[in-house]
């Protein structure tokens, strides 16, 4: 740890402030709790020990040279701050996040003309170390840039009043497993941030969204790339780095995806679907749809119809 940087925070700010912020919300679960909680197959895999909002939190400094045990992520919504993680110091604005990982000596403190306003959290858990990673890696690069919107203050105020209510199993199960969604909004902010698919300034995005308007017909990989302006080789890359598939297994997942929809609330025939889904060859199509779903799509209808009889 750089002891200058812890050096220049104590000379900059007032150490530990210890009497709050007005305003300010703050839980921190017992250590006998965590500690129960920890070994539980559910919320053992995610938890939370600490979680809390300060506003214009002026004076506020924490030092830890030994690190913490748990992960804290600190989201600041105005003004500013500075932390300071191993011999690195960071500069946090509004809607902007740091990420400090378990056992990593660190400092931070509110800016003393501009005070930040931060929803903090620590977390940990069997499950947690993966998400946690991937997003400190966000950070070390520079994307962690984030509007603290309506859904992740919602999800996190939710969080914040289950444990006001108590550390009973289904509190602690519930908090384990809205957790990692939050979480998944630092992870992979761009799908977070534009789920509905409504921009196009993201490459991807934009493919994904041309796959969907034109799964119905016949559409090579050239054409694809081309409505990106990039080359085959690279957009084929960059495609499947982000999503995990290759251009053309993304689109016959979506092919597959609607034949399911119409085989089920259609009386189609299958040619048709077939036909319609932009496959010159029903063999062909019903060889793809089993080798993604595991039987044939008449297989398929049949069982669908089965169950809905089933039902009524």
């Amino acid at each position: 740890m750089d002891y200058f940087l812890f050096y220049e925070f104590k000379m900059k700010g007032i150490e530990n402030k210890k009497d709050g912020f007005d305003g300010e919300v703050c839980v921190v679960v017992p250590p006998i709790v965590v500690k129960r909680n920890s070994s539980e197959k559910i919320s053992g895999n995610f938890y939370i020990t600490d979680i809390g909002y300060f506003p214009k939190a002026k004076f506020h400094f924490r030092q830890r040279e030994k690190g913490c045990a748990q992960h804290i992520l600190i989201h600041c919504v105005d003004g500013r701050g500075e932390v300071s993680i191993g011999t690195d110091l960071y500069q946090v604005h509004a809607n902007e996040y740091i990420l400090i990982p378990a056992h990593t000596a660190h400092a931070y403190r509110a800016d003393y003309k501009n005070p930040w306003t931060i929803y903090w959290i620590h977390v940990n858990g069997r499950q947690a170390s993966e998400i946690v990673n991937g997003i400190y890696k966000n950070v070390l690069i520079g994307k962690n840039v984030l509007v603290f919107g309506e859904e992740m203050k919602s999800i996190f105020e939710k969080m914040y009043t289950l444990l006001l209510k108590g550390y009973g199993r289904e509190i602690m199960e519930c908090i384990s497993m809205t957790l990692p969604y939050f979480l998944s909004g630092y992870l992979h902010r761009e799908i977070a941030s534009n789920w509905k698919m409504e921009t196009k300034g993201d490459i991807i995005n934009s493919s994904i969204l041309y796959l969907k308007t034109n799964f119905n017909t016949k559409i090579s990989l050239k054409e694809i790339a081309n409505n990106s302006n990039l080359s085959v080789s690279h957009f084929s890359k960059l495609f499947k780095m982000r999503t995990g598939y290759s251009p053309i297994e993304y689109l016959n997942h979506l092919k597959v995806q609607k034949a399911c929809y119409m085989l089920q609330f259609s009386d189609s025939r299958i040619s048709e679907i077939s036909f319609d889904l932009g496959f010159e060859d029903q063999y062909y199509f019903s060889r793809l749809f089993k080798d993604h779903m595991g039987v044939s799509p008449s297989h398929y209808r049949n069982s669908v119809k089965m169950d809905e009889h089933i039902i009524h």
